[in-house]
């Protein structure tokens, strides 16, 4: 009996391992290249020079360059000057275009409160620093009406009402693309009375926002959807942390889960960090790229402006993200796991006859490592995650092609430089917008991402006047956003992680952690909101009847010997 006893019970213990084993392991994603969605104008950061001090030449070619070991940004926000027009932000802007990056300007305070009396002489103070910048040889893409009018304690406040006449009455008359006003938490308030006005909506190019607080259920606008056609969504300003070092693991990984749901469920074209060096920046102080800085890269290096993302599984399994991007020629999935465990994943990439892909890791000992190829039969591959990762695969070959962008007033671009070669990727072949903004038709980056160990931060930072928000207390130990994190209350996040978004905002000056003091500190919120894959299939437990039967006669058949 004791010998039969045992066969049962080894076998049911066999059956339950493997039912857990079938449970955990290799989920199923679908990528579908046919289903086109939001054209990506661009990622990158902000540079302000009174503020935070000028880029270094050093630190212009580590952001905007694409070759090995930099971060291949395509986007650079910059304040407009307060008064006249100054040359604080030239010489980072013309680095940056002549890197094929375009240059948005933002500003915050022109006039001590705002009134419809003073549109006239504020549209003629926004075309003057279009006109002041061009003639240094920086053409803007676009001039945004106001930073934050929602939360203007130290800066012009703006109500909605007062966003939306300027846009109607004056947005006109503006000299390059017309940014709304940026509200500081994606108030759709001050959106809303555009959309509804055709008159108005017709005279804005882009709706730009910021995260700060922003629960990722809010990411999503379906007035927008149905009502923005033509117009682009952009993400103008945020960061996930302030308060710990951009290098500190899992911690880091936050703004791949953010990128993530800013593409896929705010469906944005553009999206540009807070300061681009920082303590807690992609670059850190000590002129070096982070660890936040690789996983920026993971997204930027690859999806070049001319892209657009397309349709994908956004979330295989519990705690991993996927999101998927082409161009003419290039596919691009990008695979973020916020598991402390290795994770399978098995993509199916509809419409691609790309037979082979490079992968490339950032994790908590790899910085956007080059891991090899992956291959495809038949458009599906199966890769191992590496544990709280992310992964980007990068295929050259023929997709099912790209329709027309939407575009958002049909003004050229700023130009499409060929980038200074990373290890085998293919160069920019498109270049400069057409006049409906279509974007160009190659755009692939190169495939050969620098393999760095990440550099240490440095200690000091520089101590600006007007600082970074503050995030509403530093994240716990795990740092990392949880499979279901409920949304924090009062600002620090527990050692499970962030929660989704519910942080209080900062009352002001709260000091960051390298020393500078903001301008009025806000709470960045903008934890995730992780989906989990309920369904199983029907067949299990009949599957596991007949292994248990199998296991059996197995055991059986091994007693008897």
């Amino acid at each position: 009996m004791k010998s039969v006893s045992r066969v049962i019970a080894t076998t049911l213990g066999l059956v339950l391992l493997l039912g857990v084993a079938g449970q955990a392991g290799a989920q199923t994603a679908t990528v579908t290249l046919s289903s086109q969605k939001q054209y990506i104008r661009g990622i990158g950061g902000m540079s302000h020079a009174a503020w935070a001090g000028d880029l270094t030449a050093a630190e212009r070619t580590l952001a905007f360059g694409n070759a090995d070991g930099q971060l291949g940004f395509s986007a650079l926000r910059i304040p407009v000057s307060d008064g006249s027009p100054d040359s604080a932000n030239v010489a980072t802007a013309k680095a940056a275009i002549a890197a094929g990056a375009i240059v948005l300007a933002t500003p915050w305070n022109a006039v001590g409160t705002m009134s419809s009396s003073q549109f006239s002489s504020y549209a003629t103070h926004l075309n003057n620093f279009v006109s002041y910048m061009k003639n240094q040889g920086v053409n803007l893409y676009a001039i945004s009406v106001q930073n934050e009018p929602d939360y203007a304690s130290q800066w012009l406040a703006w109500t909605p009402t007062l966003c939306h006449d300027f846009v109607l009455n004056y947005g006109s008359m503006i000299t390059t693309k017309l940014i709304s006003c940026e509200s500081f938490n994606y108030t759709k308030s001050y959106y809303d009375p555009i959309l509804n006005d055709s008159a108005a909506l017709a005279n804005v190019a882009i709706l730009g926002t910021h995260l700060y607080g922003t629960a990722v259920s809010a990411y999503p606008y379906s007035l927008f959807d149905s009502k923005g056609a033509g117009k682009e969504r952009w993400m103008t300003e945020h960061y996930t942390d302030s308060t710990t070092d951009a290098n500190s693991w899992p911690n880091a990984l936050g703004v791949a889960t953010e990128l993530h749901h800013a593409m896929v469920d705010g469906q944005f074209n553009l999206y540009t960090w807070w300061y681009i060096v920082r303590s807690y920046g992609p670059i850190s102080t000590n002129g070096t790229v982070s660890k936040r800085g690789w996983c920026m890269a993971q997204f930027s290096k690859f999806i070049r402006p001319g892209f657009y993302r397309v349709d994908a599984t956004a979330s295989p399994s519990s705690g991993v993200y996927l999101s998927a991007y082409k161009s003419n020629t290039d596919v691009v999935v990008v695979i973020v796991n916020t598991n402390s465990s290795t994770s399978s994943l098995t993509v199916s990439i509809n419409g691609s006859s790309i037979s082979s892909y490079d992968r490339f890791t950032t994790s908590g000992s790899k910085s956007l490592a080059s891991d090899g190829k992956v291959t495809a039969s038949n458009g599906s591959l199966t890769l191992s995650l590496d544990a709280q990762s992310v992964t980007t695969l990068h295929g050259s070959g023929s997709t099912t092609g790209i329709g027309g962008s939407t575009g958002t007033g049909g003004s050229t671009g700023t130009g499409g430089v060929v980038g200074t070669g990373g290890s085998g990727g293919a160069r920019n072949t498109g270049g400069a917008t057409g006049t409906g903004g279509a974007p160009s038709t190659g755009g692939a980056t190169g495939s050969g991402g620098a393999t760095s160990t990440g550099g240490a931060t440095g200690s000091g930072g520089t101590t600006g006047s007007g600082g970074a928000r503050n995030t509403g207390g530093a994240t716990g130990t795990g740092g990392l956003i949880g499979s279901g994190g409920a949304p924090s209350t009062g600002g620090a996040t527990g050692s499970g992680g962030q929660g989704t978004g519910g942080s209080s905002l900062g009352s002001g000056g709260s000091t960051e952690s390298d020393g500078s003091v903001g301008p009025g500190e806000s709470s960045a919120g903008g934890g995730c909101s992780c989906r989990v894959d309920g369904g199983r299939s029907s067949s299990r437990p009949l599957a596991l009847l007949s292994m248990l039967g199998l296991l059996a006669v197995v055991c059986t058949r091994r007693r008897r010997r």
